[in-house]
C-alpha cells in the first residue's frame, strides 16, 4: 500500500539522517581531540583553540534541537522534557567552554571535552533524544585526556618510549622503501594514531566484552587496530615517497591521515554499533550519606579527583630557602666560548651587544646573590672590558657581582651554592672538579648546562662528558623549526614543569639556532621542537661554525627534538639548554619569566623521591578509581562525574601552582615594553620589527627593560618607564585610568603610533586632548640621496603630524619644518610627577630605525639618550 511504502520511507531517511549525525558528531569530536592536542599541523594554540570552540558549538547546534526548546520553555512544561536534568546539562555545557576560555592551560583544556560530551549526553536524555554514539565519545575523551596528562607530566619512561617507538617504526618503514626516515610522533602521525586507538579501544570494552559473541567481537577489534596500523604504514610511505620540498611540509599532510583513519574506523563501527545497549545509570535508591559512602563509584570519583590533582601539583616547588635569604649562584666564567660583556655607548649592533654579561646583573636586582669564578681577575676584566676611546658604561660587573679568582673548582667553592652554571664549556673538567660537581649536585646543588650548535668551539666534548651521569647529551646538530619562516613560536611544545609553567607566550622562550638534546630513561623533556628538525652537522663547513644545509635531509630527526631537558641527581637537579639565546643579553627583555621560573625551580626543595611518591600515590589512586569504576556493574552516579572531577582537580592545581611557585620579584630602574594590546613589534630579538636596540639603548642608561605580556598593575606601578609600541588592542577605561595615575606618581608613559594605528590608543590620548591628522609625512628626514648627511639627526620612518588641542598642557618635543609649514612628531604633556611623550610614528623605536642586526642610526640612538637625559634633569626620571 501507498502509506506502508512512504511509511518505510520516512523511516529510512530517519535513519539516514541519525547516522549521519552520528558520524558527523564521531569526526567533529576526534577532530577537536586533535586540534586541541595541535597534533594536525604548525598552528598556533590560540588559533586552534578558536577552531575548537566552533566545532563544538557545531556539535551543540547539530545535535540540540533549540528551535523546539525554546518553544516548549516559552508555553511552559512538558511532560516530555525533563527540566532539572536538561539544566544540569546545560550547565555542564557552559562549564566546559568557560575552562576553555579562562584557563591557559593545555590539559585542563582537554579535558573540557567529555565534559562538554557529558553535558551535552544528559541534554539529550532529558529531552528524550537517545545518540549512542555521545557516550562513546565521552569515555574516550575521558581516557584520552588522563593519558594526554600522564605524557605532559614528564613521566620519562611514558614520553622515552613513545618517541623511541616512533623513531625506530618509521626508520623500520623508510629501510623497507629504501628512504632513510626518522619520525618523531608530532610528524609520524603517531599521536593522531592514539586517539583512534583509544576510541577503538573505547568502543570494544563497552560493546564487546560480552560473553555472546566474544570472540567474534574480539577478532574485529583486533582486525580494526591492524586495519589503523596499516594506515599509519601506508602513511609514513606517502611521507617517505613524496618527500619534503619545504621542511614544514613535513606536518602539513596530517589532515590526509585524519581522513584516512575515519575509513576503518566508521567501518568498525558499523559492525559493532548496534551491539550496544546504552541505558541511562539507575538512580540511587536511598540518597542517604551513609549509603553514598558505601557506593564504590562514589570512591571512584574521589579517587580520580585526588589523582589528577597530585599528579599535576607542583608539590615543593618552592624556593627551599626563607623569602629574605639570597640564593647564590656560581658562574663558571673560564673555559668557555662566549663574552661577559654588557651594552656600552660606542659600540653598537649585536656584535657589541655582549653574551651573558647582563645575566648575573638580572638575576641579581631579583634577589639572587651572584658569583663570577675566573682564573685570573685581571685579564678577565681585561677581556669582559676592555678600554675603548668614547665608550660610555653604566653597568660594571663589580657592582651586582663577586668575582672570584681561582683554577678550578672545589668543594669549598661549592660549599654554600645553591646553582652552579655552565656555559659553552669548551676545556673540560678535571677528574677531580668532576667529581667535586657532582657530589655537589648530588647533596642537593642545581646544575644549569647552556650549550650550542654543531660543536662549536669545541664544547660538545665537554660538555658531554660533563653531563655524562646526568644521562643527557648534545648532538652534533642545530636544531631548527621547520616553520616556512623559520620561526620556533608555533614549533614549541612545553611539558608540565614548574619551569614552563609562567610562559605565557612562545616569544618568552626565544630559543634561536642550538644543538638538540638526547636523553636517557631518567631523564625528561622540559622544551620540545615539536615540529622541529635535527639538522646533523657538517666537519667540512668550518667557516660557518659546522652548520649543516638548513633543510631536511633522509635520515635528520624531524619532529619532537628536545630543546631543553632536565633530570633528578640524588637530591639535586639539573637542567640543560641545547642553545644559549635564551641567557643573552639580547633576549633577557623577553624571555626573564622563563629564566625566574628556572632558578626558581633549580633553587627549590623538590626533589626526585617527592616526584616519585607523588606520582606513585597518583597512579594506585588512579588505579583503585578504574578498578573499582569497572567491577562495579550497578553504578548509581552518571558517568559526567568523572571529567567533572578530573576537569575540578586540574582547576585545583591550576589555582594552587602559581601560588606554589615562587613571585617573580624584580627591583631596580625598570622599564616595562608592553606586549599585552597586541602591540606592532615582534618579540625575537634582532629583527626589522624588534625591540631589541630600544632595549640595549635603555641598558645602556642603566635601566631593565622587560616585556609586559599580562599588563600586571603591580608589576608596572613599580616601574619607571611604560613603553607602548602602535597598540592594536583598545585601551580600557580601567586601564587608561590606571595608567593616569601611573603617570600622576611619577612614572612616564612612551607611546609610539602612527594614524593607521591610532584608534586603540584614543582613548588614552582624548585623555590629554591629543589626536593625529591624516596626513603621511613617511620618512622624516628623507635621508636615502645622503645617508651621511643626516645621521646625527632623528629619524622618523612612517610620520603624520600630531594635533595638540590644549598648548598649555602640551609641549612640542620634536618637529619639523616642510615647506613653510611646521609639523609637531613627538609631544610631552605633564601629569603629576610624570607624564605622556607621544610619538607619532608606529615604526620609530623598532629595530630598523635605531638599532638592528648589522646596522644602526646613531641620530635616533642619541636622540633616546638625551631623552632620557632630559626627563632626569627635569626629575621626572629619578
Amino acid at each position: 500500500m501507498w502509506w506502508v511504502e512512504n511509511s518505510k520511507l520516512l523511516r529510512d531517511k530517519k535513519k539516514l539522517k541519525m547516522s549521519f549525525i552520528s558520524g558527523l558528531n564521531i569526526a567533529l569530536v576526534l577532530l577537536v581531540l586533535n586540534l586541541l592536542s595541535i597534533n594536525l599541523g604548525i598552528f598556533s594554540s590560540s588559533f586552534m583553540l578558536t577552531s575548537t570552540v566552533y566545532v563544538l558549538l557545531g556539535v551543540l547546534f547539530i545535535n540540540i534541537p533549540f528551535t523546539n526548546l525554546f518553544s516548549v520553555l516559552r508555553r511552559g512544561k512538558n511532560k516530555n522534557i525533563n527540566f532539572p536534568k536538561a539544566t544540569i546539562g546545560l550547565v555542564f555545557v557552559f562549564f566546559s567552554f568557560i575552562l576553555l576560555f579562562t584557563i591557559k592551560l593545555q590539559m585542563l583544556w582537554i579535558a573540557s571535552v567529555p565534559l562538554f560530551l557529558s553535558g551535552l549526553d544528559i541534554t539529550l536524555h532529558s529531552l528524550g533524544i537517545k545518540r549512542k554514539e555521545i557516550f562513546l565519545l565521552t569515555v574516550t575523551a575521558f581516557v584520552y585526556s588522563l593519558f594526554f596528562i600522564f605524557i605532559q607530566s614528564t613521566i620519562p619512561i611514558i614520553w622515552r618510549s613513545i618517541q623511541q617507538f616512533s623513531l625506530g617504526f618509521s626508520s623500520a618503514i623508510g629501510s623497507i622503501i629504501g628512504k632513510s626516515m626518522l619520525f618523531g610522533p608530532s610528524v609520524s602521525g603517531l599521536w593522531i594514531l592514539y586517539i583512534f586507538i583509544i576510541f577503538s579501544t573505547c568502543i570494544f570494552i563497552l560493546t564487546g566484552l560480552k560473553k555472546k559473541n566474544y570472540v567474534k567481537n574480539l577478532l574485529r577489534f583486533a582486525l580494526n587496530i591492524l586495519s589503523l596500523f596499516i594506515c599509519w604504514i601506508v602513511y609514513l610511505i606517502i611521507l617517505g615517497v613524496v618527500g619534503f620540498e619545504s621542511n614544514s611540509d613535513a606536518a602539513n599532510l596530517h589532515y590526509v591521515f585524519f581522513i584516512i583513519l575515519l575509513i576503518p574506523t566508521f567501518f568498525y563501527l558499523y559492525k559493532t554499533m548496534p551491539g550496544f545497549e546504552y541505558k541511562s545509570l539507575p538512580k540511587p535508591k536511598d540518597k542517604k550519606i551513609v549509603h553514598l559512602i558505601k557506593n564504590g563509584s562514589v570512591w571512584a570519583v574521589i579517587f580520580i579527583l585526588i589523582s589528577g590533582m597530585l599528579l599535576t601539583v607542583f608539590i615543593g616547588a618552592d624556593n627551599s630557602k626563607a623569602d629574605s635569604e639570597e640564593k647564590n649562584i656560581l658562574f663558571y666564567a673560564q673555559n668557555m666560548l662566549g663574552s661577559w660583556d654588557v651594552p656600552e655607548y660606542g659600540r653598537y649592533g649585536k656584535s657589541a651587544s655582549g653574551m651573558f654579561g647582563l645575566l648575573p646583573y638580572y638575576l641579581s636586582l631579583s634577589g639572587y646573590n651572584s658569583r663570577i669564578i675566573v682564573d685570573n681577575k685581571t685579564t678577565f676584566f681585561n677581556e669582559t672590558f676592555p678600554v675603548h676611546e668614547n665608550i660610555t658604561r653604566y653597568i660594571n660587573v663589580e657592582n651586582y657581582s663577586t668575582v672570584i679568582e681561582s683554577d678550578q673548582i672545589t668543594a669549598d667553592l661549592l660549599t654554600d651554592i645553591d646553582i652552579f652554571v655552565v656555559i659553552n664549556l669548551n676545556v673540560s673538567f678535571s677528574d677531580n672538579e668532576h667529581k667535586v660537581i657532582w657530589d655537589f649536585v648530588e647533596r642537593g646543588g642545581s646544575l644549569l648546562v647552556l650549550g650550542d650548535h654543531t660543536d662549536i668551539g669545541g664544547m660538545q666534548g665537554p660538555l658531554n662528558s660533563l653531563l655524562e651521569p646526568a644521562g643527557i647529551r648534545h648532538r652534533f646538530d642545530s636544531a631548527l623549526p621547520i616553520d616556512s619562516e623559520f620561526r620556533w613560536t608555533q614549533c614549541y611544545q612545553l611539558m608540565h614543569h614548574p619551569m614552563t609553567y609562567k610562559i605565557d607566550r612562545m616569544d618568552e622562550i626565544s630559543i634561536s639556532v642550538g644543538a638538540s638534546l638526547d636523553v636517557n630513561k631518567n631523564s625528561f623533556p622540559v622544551i620540545l621542537g615539536r615540529y622541529g628538525l635535527s639538522d646533523i652537522g657538517n666537519h667540512n663547513n668550518s667557516e660557518r661554525s659546522y652548520l649543516g644545509d638548513y633543510q631536511y635531509n633522509p635520515g635528520e630527526q624531524i619532529g619532537d627534538i628536545i630543546l631543553c631537558a632536565g633530570t633528578y641527581y640524588g637530591d639535586g637537579k639539573v637542567l640543560v639548554y641545547g642553545d644559549t639565546s635564551s641567557y643573552q643579553n639580547s633576549a633577557i627583555s623577553s624571555t626573564l619569566p622563563m629564566i625566574h621560573s628556572v632558578f626558581s625551580w633549580l633553587g627549590s626543595s623538590r626533589t626526585s623521591n617527592i616526584e616519585l611518591m607523588q606520582t606513585a600515590v597518583s597512579l594506585v589512586l588512579l588505579l583503585i578509581g578504574v578498578i573499582l569504576l569497572a567491577i562495579l556493574r550497578n553504578n548509581t552516579i552518571h558517568f559526567a562525574f568523572f571529567p567533572l572531577a578530573l576537569c575540578i582537580a586540574l582547576v585545583i592545581s591550576a589555582i594552587a601552582n602559581p601560588m606554589i611557585l615562587s613571585k617573580d620579584g624584580i627591583q631596580g630602574n625598570i622599564v616595562y615594553i608592553d606586549a599585552s594590546h597586541i602591540e606592532r613589534f615582534n618579540l625575537e630579538p634582532y629583527g626589522d620589527d624588534s625591540l631589541t636596540g630600544l632595549s640595549l639603548n635603555l641598558i645602556r642608561n642603566d635601566y631593565l627593560p622587560i616585556m609586559c605580556t599580562d599588563f600586571s598593575k603591580d608589576k608596572i606601578s613599580k616601574s619607571e618607564i611604560l613603553i607602548f609600541n602602535a597598540p592594536t588592542k583598545m585601551f580600557s577605561a580601567d586601564e587608561v585610568d590606571f595608567i593616569k595615575q601611573y603617570m600622576s606618581d611619577g612614572g612616564l608613559v612612551i607611546l609610539s603610533t602612527g594614524y593607521e594605528d591610532k584608534d586603540a590608543s584614543m582613548p588614552l590620548l582624548n585623555e590629554f586632548d591629543l589626536d593625529i591628522y591624516d596626513i603621511p609625512l613617511g620618512p622624516i628626514p628623507y635621508v636615502e640621496d645622503d645617508p651621511e648627511k643626516y645621521q646625527k639627526e632623528p629619524r622618523f620612518v612612517d610620520s603624520w603630524p600630531i594635533i595638540i588641542g590644549d598648548e598649555s598642557i602640551t609641549e612640542t618635543f620634536y618637529g619639523i619644518e616642510i615647506e613653510g609649514e611646521t609639523y609637531v612628531l613627538m609631544t610631552f604633556t605633564q601629569y603629576g610627577e610624570g607624564g605622556l611623550l607621544f610619538i607619532s610614528d608606529s615604526r620609530y623605536l623598532l629595530d630598523g630605525n635605531t638599532e638592528s642586526l648589522d646596522d644602526y642610526w646613531p641620530g635616533n640612538i642619541q636622540f633616546l639618550k638625551n631623552i632620557i637625559d632630559e626627563f632626569l634633569d627635569r626629575g621626572v626620571l629619578q
